[in-house]
C-alpha cells in the first residue's frame, strides 16, 4: 500500500481550486509519468494551448530555464514553507525551483505565482503578472522591446531593472532584499507602492511612489511623486513632488528581524508593540510590503491563491489506506 506523494497532494488541491474548461498540465521531474505530466515547463508548453494551467510540482531538483511564448497560468507550491511554520502551511515544504524565465512575444497575459528561482527573469511581452515568487535575482522589464502593463506583486526578490521602456507598471507589496531597482527611461510610467526595499538602491522616473520603506540609497527625480514613504537616511533627500515622507526611521524599529543568519521573508513582518510604520501610509494603511488597501498585502510563504493541504494523517486498516486531510484557502 503506497503513501500519497507530496506532488500528488499538491496537485489534488490545485485541481480542486481550478474549476474551468482549461486543461491542467503537471510538471514533475521526480519520475512521475502519465497523461498531461511533463518533465519540464518547455515540454508542458509545447503540449499546451493558450489559457491552459501548468502546475509545477515540488522538487529538490531545479527545473531548467524556460521561454514562455503562450498565454498561460503557471503555479508552484510557494517558498520558505518550512521557515514560516508553525502553523503548518503545507504538508510538503519542498518548493518548485526553476532557473531563468523569459516572457517572450506570444506570452502576453501570462500569470506566474508560487515559484522559486535561482536567477533573473526577463519580461518582453505585455501584461505579464509575477506574484508570490522568490527570486535570487532581478526581474527585467521591457527586455528587448518596449512593454506595458507588467504587474509585480507580493514577491521576494532582488529588485526591478529596465532595458527598454516599460509603461503602466504596477510594482507593489514586494520585499526587495538585495540588488536594486532602476526604472528611469524617458517615457516610463507606473506605480511603486507598499514595497519594503532593504539594501536595494532605487531610481524611478515618472512614477507614483507611496507607502514604501527605503533602507537604501536612491536617486530622486523631479517628475516623480513621493508620498508617505519612510527612509532610514537621517534627513530627507531633495525629492520632486513630495508630501508626508519621513526620514530617520531605523529598520530595527519597523521589522521583526534585520540581521543574522538564515534570511527569509518572515524577517520583514512588522514588529509588534510600538511601530512607526503601523497605520502611517496613505489612507491609514501600514508602510511596507504588508500594507494594502485592496487585500494584496505580502503573503508570507508565497503560496498561490489555490487551496493547500496543510495536514496529512495516514493509517492502514487491513487492506485499506485511511487518509485524513486538512485544507485551507490561500487567497
Amino acid at each position: 500500500m503506497k503513501n500519497l506523494s507530496a506532488s500528488l497532494l499538491f496537485v489534488l488541491l490545485a485541481l480542486a481550486g481550478q474549476l474551468s474548461a482549461q486543461t491542467i498540465r503537471r510538471v514533475n521531474n521526480n519520475g512521475i509519468t502519465g497523461t498531461n505530466i511533463y518533465v519540464d515547463l518547455t515540454a508542458a508548453q509545447t503540449a499546451a494551448s493558450n489559457g491552459d494551467i501548468i502546475q509545477v510540482e515540488p522538487s529538490t531538483t531545479v527545473y531548467p530555464a524556460f521561454t514562455c511564448t503562450k498565454q498561460l497560468t503557471i503555479v508552484g507550491p510557494g517558498y520558505f514553507l518550512a521557515e514560516n511554520q508553525p502553523p503548518a502551511l503545507q504538508a510538503s515544504v519542498i518548493p518548485a525551483t526553476i532557473s531563468s524565465i523569459n516572457f517572450n512575444p506570444g506570452s502576453a497575459g501570462t500569470n506566474v505565482s508560487g515559484l522559486s528561482s535561482n536567477t533573473t527573469w526577463y519580461i518582453n511581452a505585455n501584461n505579464i503578472t509575477v506574484q508570490r515568487c522568490y527570486l535570487t535575482g532581478y526581474i527585467y522589464l521591457a527586455f528587448g522591446s518596449n512593454t506595458s502593463g507588467a504587474v509585480l506583486r507580493q514577491n521576494y526578490f532582488y529588485g526591478v531593472q529596465e532595458s527598454s521602456v516599460s509603461t503602466n507598471s504596477l510594482i507593489t507589496n514586494n520585499i526587495m532584499f538585495a540588488g536594486g531597482t532602476t526604472i528611469n527611461a524617458v517615457g516610463a510610467t507606473g506605480e511603486f507602492a507598499n514595497n519594503s526595499c532593504l539594501g536595494s538602491p532605487v531610481s524611478l522616473n515618472n512614477f507614483t511612489v507611496r507607502n514604501n520603506y527605503f533602507n537604501s540609497t536612491f536617486t530622486p527625480t523631479a517628475n516623480t511623486n513621493w508620498a508617505y514613504n519612510f527612509f532610514t537616511s537621517s534627513t530627507l533627500p531633495t525629492l520632486g513632488t513630495a508630501s508626508n515622507n519621513t526620514a530617520n526611521v531605523p529598520a530595527a524599529s519597523v521589522f521583526t528581524q534585520t540581521t543574522g543568519a538564515g534570511q527569509h521573508d518572515a524577517w520583514y513582518k512588522l514588529k509588534t508593540g510600538t511601530n512607526p510604520a503601523v497605520g502611517a501610509g496613505q489612507g491609514g494603511i501600514d508602510i511596507g510590503a504588508t500594507g494594502s488597501a485592496t487585500g494584496y498585502g505580502y503573503k508570507f510563504g508565497g503560496q498561490p491563491a489555490i487551496p493547500a493541504i496543510y495536514q496529512l494523517n495516514q493509517s492502514v486498516t487491513g487492506n485499506n489506506l485511511n487518509v485524513t486531510l486538512g485544507t485551507r484557502s490561500n487567497n
